[in-house]
């Protein structure tokens, strides 16, 4: 025990970091994935990869200059990260993937070093600065991201980035570096710009109310941030849109009626499946019992599902990259149109007849997913099953490590408590708009709060070692 403690060092949890995501990366994410083809596997990644093609080679960033919203239909963030390494490989999207690969696993190996360092920032123990560098190392869901080409990982490596400098002594440049961070962190994943909220709370409590916008330094932050994001909907307003956020809504997968079915189904429920699935393969859907409002309602969603399977564009799309189909429906319909309105109609209808459903009982069912989540959805191995069970039950223990530590340190002072209260303002604000608001409960848009709440769950690991007699002494 004390050799494994004299080996506490940063420097050796970096690299056990490091050489964790390398072995997942080679070995471990084609079992965990299903496919050693993993990286692109969502699909998503190259709705990105579009777009920045699209920019290179026709110079419009869009991901269909055929389609006028196609424009606005993802911010730039993660098409800019992967430009240099699409120019560097040639225009070669295999090897341009594998580079991008590369450097999320190295990117995400440094976030261990920042979190570490942002402990130190803010007045944190060592141990405690060691401790959430470990807590990361080991986070299972960081290192299944690393490897897989959404922007999850690089996200995260932005906001740590910007987090650090805004930790940092007050200066002129580090609140510079500290906004533009924070802005291309917003650009990767629009889910950080909540994040905001916890970092004007930090700056106010290191500045008097009065101050906190005239501050030179301060003002710089808010400056840099509005200069990055803000090129985004400015840039947007230039083709004719004020868009702040993206225009998911398009004329493939995310055709109007997939998005208004997407609509109605997150107003009586909280996943989109098992519904979805039944729709594209022709099955009998079994649409919950919040769903039936009216006596027609049974035979007009019935009939809905066959429209959706057999019209819709959208849908169509969905089919055909599922390999149901070899073509999609790639001209505008009315089917398409109908389903849409139907869909909308009915939506409408929960709102005003079903609203405690709407209101109450779907978003809190949202929260206990987002909470509580301990298996994934759909057809998985056993092994896959089984592991993801655990995955996730580790992460609910850390969530509620997480908020006791903030907690905890009320007394222990183990940490700035603007600090963890900035975290938890973060934690507050994105759980209730993802959970009441937004509603589509993809367990990865969590995973921000996730690690920054592995911070304070260090405290209480800390504090419960030092109960049972176990004293952590570190060395720097």
């Amino acid at each position: 025990m004390k050799t494994i403690i004299r080996l506490l060092t940063i420097k050796n949890i970096v690299l056990l970091g490091l050489v964790i995501r390398l072995i997942f990366m080679i070995w471990g994410a084609p079992i965990y994935y299903g496919t050693e083809d993993y990286s692109v596997k969502g699909g998503d990644t190259y709705a990105w990869v579009d777009c920045m093609q699209n920019l290179i080679h026709e110079g419009t960033f869009t991901s269909d200059p055929n389609y006028e919203d196609g424009k606005f239909f993802r911010p730039p963030g993660y098409s800019f990260f992967f430009m240099p390494f699409y120019i560097i490989s040639g225009f070669n999207l295999k090897l341009m993937f594998l580079m991008a690969q590369i450097v999320q696993v190295l990117l995400d190996t440094l976030s261990i070093w920042l979190i570490y360092k942002i402990v130190k920032n803010v007045n944190g123990l060592e141990e405690l600065a060691l401790a959430s560098g470990i807590l990361y190392c080991i986070y299972p869901f960081a290192i299944v991201w690393a490897p897989f080409l959404y922007p999850e990982t690089p996200s995260i490596f932005f906001l740590l980035f910007s987090i650090y400098y805004l930790t940092k002594p007050d200066s002129i440049s580090s609140n510079i570096l500290s906004g533009a961070l924070l802005g291309f962190a917003v650009l990767l994943r629009l889910q950080i710009i909540f994040a905001i909220i916890g970092f004007v709370y930090f700056l106010f409590k290191k500045r008097s109310s009065f101050k906190l916008f005239f501050y030179k330094p301060t003002i710089y932050f808010f400056f840099a941030f509005l200069v990055i994001y803000g090129s985004w909907p400015l840039r947007n307003l230039c083709y004719g849109k004020l868009v702040f956020s993206q225009v998911l809504q398009n004329d493939k997968h995310f055709s109007a009626d997939f998005m208004a079915y997407t609509s109605y189904i997150w107003s009586v429920k909280t996943d989109h499946n098992p519904q979805f699935e039944q729709i594209i393969h022709g099955q009998k859907v079994e649409w919950p019992k919040a769903s039936y409002l009216h006596p027609e309602d049974s035979t007009t969603l019935d009939s809905l599902a066959i429209l959706s399977n057999n019209c819709g564009r959208g849908f169509s799309y969905f089919k055909a990259s599922a390999g149901l189909i070899d073509k999609p429906i790639k001209e505008e319909n009315e089917c398409t149109k109908f389903i849409a309105a139907t869909f909308t109609r009915l939506r409408a209808e929960q709102i005003k007849e079903n609203p405690f459903h709407f209101y109450i009982t779907v978003p809190f069912s949202n929260l206990k997913k987002a909470l509580f989540k301990i298996s994934l959805n759909g057809e998985k191995s056993i092994l896959v099953k089984a592991v993801s069970t655990i995955l996730f039950s580790y992460r609910t223990l850390f969530i509620f490590l997480g908020l006791a530590g903030i907690y905890i340190n009320k007394k222990r002072q183990m940490i700035s408590n603007s600090f963890l209260i900035s975290i938890l303002l973060y934690f507050i604000l994105w759980y209730s708009v993802i959970c009441f608001s937004y509603r589509n409960m993809e367990m990865r848009y969590l995973l921000m709060n996730d690690i920054l709440l592995l911070i304070p769950a260090g405290i209480t690991l800390i504090a419960i070692l030092e109960k049972v007699g176990f004293k952590l002494k570190t060395s720097e």
